[in-house]
């Protein structure tokens, strides 16, 4: 009879330590997992901090933290990891009254790209380990993992051809009020750069020189579109980095540019889109615009682009760089309207080694091969 009373008195006092432990482990109780401020490039690691407050005098002998990211971003030591359609993280701490627990956790970014975090869940046992109970955080974060780096010799060759462009425009838009100087004059000048005061004192045809006070614009035409059932994103990568690469450069060289792509952005569906301009802006919202590219999402053809920058009035001294696969003649035909409306161009078609050359020549074009590893 003894025994029986014993068993019952355990029983109950276990169920009330259960339903008073149940009722006050979770009180003052907060838990985050955010990372770091500053994006990171693919191919490098980078690291989130996991963080963990109990403002209470209640121990917890065990405290399991858990949360979910996207399997792109891989933790460098996989402890405590599963990867499926996610890449889950499970982690277990002993947390003692009032205390502040912080870890910093490294993970490798395998691909450019937008990602977030959305909650953090926590699972706690009893002190006698025979009652389980969960609890889910809101903790919101999101990380801009940047298109990478470019070979810099490679693109010196489309660089000094883009910037060819924009100097032969630029000496066709000269303002008459801007005197750079004077120097002998040319067949090749007009009559009215003439000096008639110079050219009598010095007996010889003398020419005026003025500087361009009009903005030389770039705007690059990204072509991220599939024209068949077949996919062929690492060739899309590529031209995102290497959009992604001339932009940057252009801005470091003081040009205003900007970006046209026929892909979407990840949160707004839209087709991305950035004016010409220039700062330290201009560069981040290029990378955050092209990091947010959506490659799963059905792109616009980019003979729409380009009919819609025809449209536009006051398009400035443009030039214009098309980096694309598709060669289709409506495309080139479309591209080639442009530029006789008044602008320069160059056309990098990113492309296999296997594949197809099948640009014509242009007079107004300049036309490149971009092979793409596989």
């Amino acid at each position: 009879m003894i025994i029986i009373v014993v068993l019952i008195g355990a029983f109950v006092m276990n169920a009330v330590l259960v339903k008073i432990y149940g009722h006050l482990w979770e009180k003052h109780l907060d838990a985050h997992v955010e990372f770091q401020k500053e994006p990171s490039l693919e191919g490098r690691d980078a690291i989130l901090t996991e963080t963990i407050y109990n403002r209470k005098w209640l121990f917890l002998p065990v405290l399991q933290v858990g949360f979910q990211m996207h399997r792109n971003l891989r933790f460098a030591d996989g402890e405590n990891t599963s990867v499926s359609d996610q890449c889950y993280k499970r982690d277990i701490f002993s947390v003692g009254s009032y205390q502040k627990i912080t870890r910093t956790i490294s993970f490798y970014c395998s691909r450019r790209g937008y990602y977030e975090l959305s909650q953090v869940e926590l699972v706690t046992r009893s002190p006698l380990m025979n009652g389980k109970f969960y609890k889910t955080l809101e903790s919101p974060d999101h990380f801009y993992v940047y298109p990478r780096m470019v070979d810099e010799t490679r693109l010196e060759i489309p660089f000094q051809k883009i910037m060819g462009s924009v100097l032969s425009r630029k000496n066709l838009y000269e303002d008459p009020f801007e005197f750079r100087g004077i120097r002998e004059y040319q067949p090749t000048d007009p009559m009215h750069k003439i000096n008639w005061k110079v050219s009598a004192r010095t007996d010889q045809w003398m020419v005026n020189l003025y500087d361009s006070t009009s903005a030389q614009e770039v705007v690059v035409l990204l072509d991220v579109e599939d024209e068949t059932i077949w996919k062929f994103d690492a060739i899309h990568e590529e031209g995102i980095r290497l959009a992604a690469a001339l932009v940057s450069r252009l801005l470091q060289n003081g040009i205003p540019a900007g970006i046209r792509t026929n892909g979407r952005d990840l949160k707004t569906k839209t087709c991305f889109s950035l004016e010409p301009g220039t700062g330290p802006q201009q560069v981040r919202a290029l990378y955050e615009g092209l990091t947010r590219l959506d490659l799963d999402q059905k792109a616009e053809h980019m003979e729409v682009i380009l009919d819609r920058l025809r449209e536009e009035a006051n398009r400035g001294n443009r030039t214009y760089v098309m980096i694309s696969k598709n060669q289709r003649e409506s495309c080139y035909d479309g591209f080639s309207r442009l530029l006789n409306e008044g602008g320069t161009g160059v056309w990098i078609a990113t492309l296999y080694e296997d594949m197809e050359w099948k640009l014509p020549d242009s007079r107004n074009m300049t036309a490149l091969r971009w092979e793409v590893a596989k």
